[in-house]
C-alpha cells in the first residue's frame, strides 16, 4: 500500500507541471507592474528605484478613408516631466491588414524622416546613437499587429513626437464596410512550450479601476465616392457630420480618459447596396500595380441543409473571465439554436487545460443542446491559454467520414504563439473549415483571422452580447451555403503578373473577390471571373480601361499582401532563408515595417553626452475594456482537467499519513 501511495504521489508530482500551466504566464516569471507608473531600469537591468511620471501623453490619429483605402496618420507624444534623461518604450497594436510606410521623429524644432533598415542593422544604429547621446527612434515589428517603438535620450523638460503612417484596404462583408483601428495589445499568454520566445509580452499594465493618464483621440474623414448610409461607432461615443451625402467626419466626443482601453470601429453601408465589380490601377516608374474587386452571386439557401460535424473550442482562460466568457456563453447559445437535428456537435473548454463535453460527437437534438448549453454555463474563466493542446485535441476527436466537420473556435487570442497554432491548423485540419471568433473589445486579430485563413474558414469579431446572434447566423449562412466555389481568374489580353492570392480562394461571406498584381505593357484586354455559385456557373468580365482611378498606395498593399501569404508558408520554427530573404527584400524595396525590417530615425545633435546611460521605461498599457487584472497579474485558479489532479494529490497524501498511523 505505501508503494501504490508514493506511485500516486509521484504521477501528481510530474503532472504540477499541467497545474503551473493554468496560471498566467507572468506568474511562472517576470512579475508585471501593474501601477499607473512606468518602472525605471538602470544600465544594469535592475530597477533603480524611484518612478517616473508617464512619458507618453497623448495618441492621435488622423484617418482619411477614400473609396476603399485608408490612409492612417498616427501621432504619439513623449514627454519627459521627470528629472533624468529617459529612454521610453511603448508596445502598440495596429492593424493586420496594415501597410505601415512611413515615420517622423520631431525634436524641438528638427524633423527628421526614418529609414528602412534591416531590422538589425536598424537595432545597431539606434544603439550607436543612444550611446552617443543623440535623440533617436525604433519601431520593430512583433507581430503583424504588434509593434514597438523606442524613443531614445528624451531628455528633462522634452517633449518628443513620433508620427508613423499607414495604409490599408476595407473590404465590406455582407455589404458592410468596417475600419477598425486597435488601441490597446491585450495580454498574452506565452504558453509552457512557447516556441516564438518574446519579450515584448512583458509589457507592464495599469491596475484595474485606473484612469489611463495617456489620452487617445481620433478623427476619420470618409469620402464613400457614393451616398452613405447607416454609419455608426457603437464602440465609442462619437459626433457624425456630413458634408454631402456621400463625405462625413467622425470625431470622438466626452471625455478621452479610458477611450484607449478598447478598438475604434467604425461601421457603415452605401446607399447602393450593391458592391461594384471593378479595376484600379496605379503606373508607377518601375512597376505597374492592379487592384481588382469582383461582387460574387447572392447567396441562394438550400431548402435542406446536410448535417454537419462541429466540433466547439471555446476559450475559458483567465483573461476570458467576466465579460469576455459572458459573451461567448451568449454566442454558444445562439450557434446552438441554428443546429439542427441532423447535426452532431462537440465541445471542448480549455485554460491550462482542457475538458469535453462528451467523449464521443452527439446528435444536436433539443436535449443534448440543452445539457451542451448548461455545461457550458457552469464554466468560470481562470487559468492559462493552452490553445495549441486544445486545437490538437480537438482536430483528433473520430468523426463520421460521410459528414463534413466545422471546426469553431472561440477566444479573446491573448496569446503569443500565433505561428504554433497556424502550423497545427495547416497541417492537421484536413478537410474540415474553421471558424474563428474573436470575443472582446481588444481581439488578437492576427490570431483570428490567420487561423481561419489557414483553416478555410472565416473569422468573426464579437465585442458585445448585441452582434451574438447576429454572428452566430452568419456562421451558419457561410457554412450552408458558399457563395462561391472553385473559383478561376483569367487574364485575356492584360499581361499581369505576381497576382496575390495566386489561388484565388472559395467565397464563404458575401464579399468581393480581392486580387492584387502587377501588369506590364498596354491597358487593354478583359478579366474574366468564373466559378460554382449557390444557383449554378457564374461567370463576369470585367474590362481593363486606360480612365481607372489612380491610386498611388496600391504599391504598399500589395507588397503587404505578398508578405502575409509569404508568411503564412512560415512554421512557428521555420527559418527558411529564402522566405526571410524574400519578406527582407519587399520591406526593403517598398519601404514597409514587416518582421525583418525596421524605421530608424536619429538626430544629428548630440543632447546627452557624457552624462551616464538614459534610464529605460517601460510605458504601462491599459487593460482592454472587460478583461480582468487577474488575467495578467498575480497568481490565478487551476483551469478545466486541473481539479481532479489536486483531488488524487491530496487522496496520496492523505493516504501516506494513513499508512504511517497504521505502522506506528
Amino acid at each position: 500500500m505505501n508503494r501504490i501511495a508514493n506511485y500516486l504521489l509521484l504521477a501528481v508530482l510530474l503532472g504540477l507541471p499541467r497545474l503551473y500551466a493554468g496560471l498566467p504566464e507572468d506568474a511562472l516569471g517576470e512579475d508585471k507592474t501593474l501601477a499607473p507608473y512606468f518602472k525605471v531600469i538602470n544600465e544594469n537591468g535592475a530597477e533603480s528605484g524611484g518612478t517616473e511620471e508617464l512619458p507618453l501623453q497623448s495618441t492621435n490619429a488622423e484617418v482619411k478613408i477614400s473609396g476603399i483605402i485608408a490612409n492612417v496618420e498616427v501621432r504619439q507624444v513623449y514627454q519627459n516631466r521627470g528629472n533624468e534623461t529617459i529612454e521610453a518604450i511603448y508596445v502598440f497594436p495596429g492593424s493586420t491588414r496594415a501597410a505601415v510606410h512611413g515615420l517622423t521623429l520631431k525634436v524641438e524644432d528638427r524633423v527628421i524622416e526614418a529609414e528602412i533598415q534591416e531590422r538589425e542593422k536598424a537595432k545597431k544604429i539606434y544603439e550607436e546613437a543612444k550611446s552617443e547621446g543623440k535623440t533617436a527612434s525604433l519601431l520593430e515589428q512583433h507581430r503583424p499587429n504588434v509593434f514597438q517603438m523606442n524613443v531614445a535620450n528624451i531628455l528633462p523638460g522634452d517633449t518628443v513626437e513620433v508620427v508613423l503612417r499607414y495604409t490599408e484596404y476595407i473590404a465590406p462583408t455582407d455589404k458592410v464596410y468596417e475600419f477598425s483601428f486597435p488601441t490597446v495589445v491585450g495580454p498574452r499568454y506565452a504558453g509552457t512550450q512557447n516556441t516564438q520566445g518574446s519579450q515584448w509580452v512583458s509589457n507592464p499594465y495599469l491596475k484595474e479601476g485606473v484612469v489611463d493618464p495617456t489620452t487617445f483621440d481620433i478623427s476619420v474623414t470618409l469620402d464613400a465616392g457614393m451616398p452613405i448610409q447607416d454609419l455608426a461607432c457603437d464602440t465609442h461615443p462619437t459626433d457624425i457630420k456630413f458634408e454631402k451625402d456621400s463625405r462625413a467626419n467622425i470625431s470622438l466626443t466626452g471625455k478621452k480618459a479610458n477611450a484607449g482601453n478598447r478598438d475604434f470601429i467604425l461601421r457603415y453601408r452605401l446607399a447602393d447596396r450593391e458592391i461594384q465589380s471593378g479595376l484600379i490601377l496605379h503606373e508607377g516608374e518601375d512597376e505597374n500595380f492592379f487592384l481588382l474587386t469582383v461582387q460574387p452571386p447572392e447567396r441562394v439557401t438550400p431548402d435542406q441543409i446536410p448535417g454537419r460535424e462541429y466540433i466547439f473550442v471555446v476559450d475559458v482562460s483567465g483573461s476570458m473571465n467576466g465579460f469576455p466568457l459572458d459573451t461567448a456563453k451568449t454566442l454558444m447559445q445562439e450557434i446552438f439554436s441554428t443546429l439542427q437535428d441532423t447535426d452532431r456537435f462537440n465541445i471542448l473548454a480549455f485554460a491550462g487545460g482542457s475538458d469535453v463535453f462528451s467523449k464521443g460527437m452527439v446528435s444536436a437534438t433539443s436535449k443534448n443542446r440543452k445539457d451542451a448549453i448548461s455545461w457550458m454555463n457552469s464554466l468560470r474563466g481562470n487559468g492559462g491559454t493552452e490553445l495549441v493542446s486544445a486545437l490538437e485535441q480537438a482536430i483528433s476527436l473520430p468523426g463520421d467520414e460521410n459528414m463534413s466537420r466545422s471546426v469553431v473556435v472561440v477566444t479573446d487570442g491573448y496569446v503569443s504563439f500565433e505561428r504554433d497554432a497556424f502550423d497545427l491548423v495547416k497541417k492537421n485540419l484536413g478537410n474540415a473549415n474553421l471558424f474563428a471568433f474573436g470575443i472582446g473589445s481588444s481581439v488578437n486579430r492576427y490570431l483570428i483571422e490567420g487561423m481561419a485563413r489557414v483553416g478555410r474558414g472565416e473569422p468573426f469579431i464579437v465585442t458585445d452580447h448585441a452582434f451574438a446572434r447576429e454572428k452566430a447566423i452568419q456562421l451558419r449562412d457561410y457554412i450552408a451555403s458558399p457563395v462561391l466555389t472553385n473559383v478561376k481568374v483569367d487574364f485575356e489580353g492584360f499581361d499581369a503578373y505576381d497576382v496575390e492570392p495566386a489561388n484565388a480562394p472559395d467565397i464563404l461571406a458575401d464579399r468581393p473577390l480581392t486580387l492584387f498584381g502587377k501588369w506590364q505593357g498596354e491597358v487593354k484586354g478583359t478579366i474574366r471571373i468564373s466559378g460554382t455559385g449557390g444557383d449554378g456557373e457564374f461567370g463576369q468580365n470585367v474590362a481593363v480601361q486606360s480612365d481607372s482611378t489612380d491610386q498611388p498606395a496600391l504599391p504598399y498593399l500589395w507588397a503587404r499582401d505578398r508578405i502575409a501569404h509569404l508568411s503564412d508558408y512560415k512554421g512557428p520554427q521555420n527559418d527558411d532563408p529564402d522566405l526571410k530573404q524574400q519578406i527582407t527584400n519587399l520591406g526593403l524595396t517598398y519601404g514597409l515595417l514587416t518582421e525583418y525590417t525596421s524605421f530608424v530615425a536619429v538626430d544629428s545633435k548630440v543632447r546627452h553626452a557624457g552624462e551616464g546611460p538614459a534610464k529605460t521605461v517601460k510605458q504601462p498599457l491599459p487593460l482592454p475594456k472587460g478583461v480582468p487584472a487577474s488575467a495578467v497579474g498575480g497568481g490565478g485558479t487551476p483551469g478545466p482537467g486541473i481539479i481532479p489532479l489536486l483531488i488524487i494529490a491530496f487522496s496520496a497524501l492523505f493516504g501516506r499519513r494513513f499508512l504511517r498511523k497504521q505502522e506506528a
